[in-house]
């Protein structure tokens, strides 16, 4: 058995505890709704009108669904790129973007950290002084490589950033090999994509077009930053189509993980309780943000929404309002008690609490996957288009 098909054997498809007391009946019933209005099978058949009569942003926006896939043929070359790149000697590697460009990037390096023998990684996203000058001082520059990173290729922030880089790039090592110390992701034609092959990149991966930035994280976005600090992009990419695989349309409604995540945030979220709180194990912490971007932006549009907190301090049960939904996600192996007695107190203040357990990092693959779906099943539960900007 291949370390991949290890992964899609050891992937949690559901929960490892859910108590959501009275509110139970109201998912149930949302689930009902969405099996009876065949919302799976129509969001796999890339029907606009699950969320909006008008396509705009959502046609040309569902890559994300199949993305693990499309991406599978890819990952021996994104792998291959990364062992060349550090037999080549690189150190570092500094990603310059903004956003949902670099967000993916910036949870895979909180969450996993250094990696022995691989270079390190910095993510840069943002033009203050402050910030630039520690990057700029954290790494030799003759031995870095630099990821421009832009969906549209016109993103103000890293191509500024690309210019200052370049420029010191090239008196580091000369004009003729500081092309080679640059790297692009953008989307084919764009004007990064010209930039890049004009001025000797070493290489432009264009990404598949039809993303949104906040759902690119299992593209080449997330995996070409990840595979050169030394993640292993094909045990990510395989978890991710374990969920991907347990949402299709020929699983039951109720037993999809992505369904059952989606209808739970936005039936709780329908019944006063749109405070969605994420509680993570310390290594987990940057995943939280992912999330509350993922979130915050997909569902918090048209007077409507859903408030997702992260990094929290968690305090006694009884201060918390009748407002929230708590989602623990555990790493297996955390043997801090102080998560579990705080879910057991909540639970035991009437709070609605779901928890979830990863069995290693590599399920982080999984999880973007999951609440990417569960994002647009709570958008048609809400009546939110969840693709285009808030």
């Amino acid at each position: 058995m291949t370390a991949s098909e290890r992964v899609l054997c050891a992937v949690r498809l559901t929960p490892d505890h859910v108590n959501l007391g009275s509110y139970q009946q109201s998912v149930d019933g949302a689930i009902a709704k969405l099996n009876a209005d065949r919302i799976v099978q129509r969001i796999w058949e890339a029907d606009h009108t699950v969320w909006s009569h008008d396509p705009t942003e959502i046609s040309d926006r569902m890559g994300w669904l199949t993305l693990p896939d499309t991406m599978r043929p890819q990952l021996r070359n994104i792998q291959r790129f990364a062992s060349e790149v550090a037999a080549d000697g690189i150190q570092h590697v500094v990603l310059l973007g903004m956003g949902g460009s670099s967000l993916g990037t910036e949870t895979l390096k909180r969450c996993f950290g250094p990696i022995d023998g691989a270079p390190a990684l910095q993510v840069l996203d943002s033009t203050i002084p402050a910030a630039v000058k520690a990057t700029r001082d954290a790494v030799d520059l003759s031995t870095t490589l630099f990821i421009v990173s832009s969906k549209s290729g016109s993103t103000i922030e890293p191509n500024v950033l690309y210019r200052y880089f370049r420029g010191l790039v090239d008196t580091a090592v000369g004009t003729e090999e500081s092309g080679s110390r640059f790297v692009a992701i953008t989307d084919a034609g764009t004007s990064l994509d010209v930039m890049g092959t004009d001025q000797g990149f070493r290489q432009v991966f264009r990404n598949p077009e039809d993303l949104g930035g906040r759902y690119s994280v299992l593209s080449y976005f997330g995996l070409i930053p990840a595979a050169i600090s030394g993640i292993d992009t094909s045990e990510l990419s395989a978890s991710a189509r374990a969920i991907e695989e347990a949402c299709e349309p020929h699983i039951a409604t109720g037993n999809n993980p992505g369904v059952w995540l989606g209808a739970t945030l936005a039936s709780l979220a329908g019944s006063g309780r749109d405070k969605l709180t994420l509680v993570t194990s310390p290594p987990l912490a940057g995943f939280g943000l992912w999330v509350e971007q993922l979130i915050a932006e997909s569902l918090g549009k048209d007077a409507r929404g859903i408030v997702p907190i992260t990094g929290e301090p968690l305090v006694e049960a009884n201060a918390y309002g009748d407002d929230r939904l708590f989602v623990f996600i555990k790493l297996a192996g955390d043997e801090s008690r102080e998560l579990d007695t705080a879910q057991s107190n909540l639970e035991a203040a009437g709070h609605p609490v779901v928890v979830y357990t990863l069995d290693d990092l590599y399920a982080l693959g999984g999880e973007f996957y999951r609440w990417e779906f569960a994002a647009a099943i709570a958008g048609r539960v809400m009546g939110v288009q969840p693709f285009n900007q808030p």
